[in-house]
């Protein structure tokens, strides 16, 4: 992990350990900004989207009915995910099939059955009956010794190898993202929001999957950790003080 965001985590563990309320209030925010984060694959308006009056029950314009019903079995999938962290556990395909079947509404829902074309970001996944082995191994590698200690680029990795495989049958991209920030979490990091416009990011990936634009992506998830972290320990510290 890079030396800077070794110093922001510790500083948020000791603000979390002088104000226990801080946690939960940062965990509510970073909820809110984890269902903005897997929107952007929905929403061109994802950024702006008031989420906490959504699922406290408000109406929208601009919002339809599937982005609703999406926007509360995430948070489905947001229970599970910090019961899981509570627990330590890492990255694995078992949680990733577990956030599908609460999204997709099925208890049995299992890898896709199907081999599409993702017009979203220009790309044929691989095989359907390669995609047990596939993710298996991305994500033995996310944890390898081997794969070094920068957190940002094995981030990256494991969203853009989830968008590469694209295991499920729908929501793979939605799940792409949440993996990332789960990952982020689960090293200590923040969860970001993806302060990016949707066409954009999907330019971005599509690049990305070709093997160009890593570098820009790279710099674009370091910055937007970075400010994520400052805030939050800005923030923290101003409610202490």
């Amino acid at each position: 992990m890079q030396s800077e965001f070794v110093i922001m985590k510790q500083q948020l563990a000791e603000l979390f350990q002088e104000n226990r309320d801080l946690r939960k209030a940062v965990r509510e925010a970073n909820r809110i900004d984890m269902i903005r984060a897997s929107m952007i694959i929905r929403n061109t308006r994802h950024d702006i989207l008031a989420v906490d009056r959504i699922l406290e029950g408000e109406l929208q314009r601009d919002v339809s009915v599937g982005d609703y019903v999406f926007i509360q079995n995430f948070g489905e999938v947001l229970n599970m995910a910090y019961s899981n962290l509570e627990m330590g556990n890492s990255l694995d395909k078992n949680l990733l099939v577990k956030a599908y079947r609460i999204l997709a509404e099925d208890p049995e829902g299992y890898f896709r059955k199907s081999n599409p074309v993702v017009y979203a970001f220009n790309h044929v996944p691989p095989h359907r009956v390669d995609v047990e082995e596939l993710l298996t191994d991305a994500l033995r590698r996310v944890y390898s010794p081997e794969a070094g200690n920068n957190v940002v680029m094995k981030a990256m990795y494991v969203h853009n190898k989830l968008i590469d495989i694209y295991p499920f049958d729908e929501f793979s991209g939605e799940i792409a993202v949440f993996a990332m920030n789960y990952y982020l979490m689960h090293e200590g990091l923040m969860p970001i929001s993806f302060p990016i416009d949707r066409q954009e990011y999907l330019d971005l990936v599509a690049a990305c999957l070709k093997g160009t634009r890593r570098s820009e992506f790279y710099n674009f998830l370091y910055k937007t950790i970075d400010d994520k972290m400052q805030r939050t320990i800005a923030a923290c510290s101003e409610v202490i003080e």
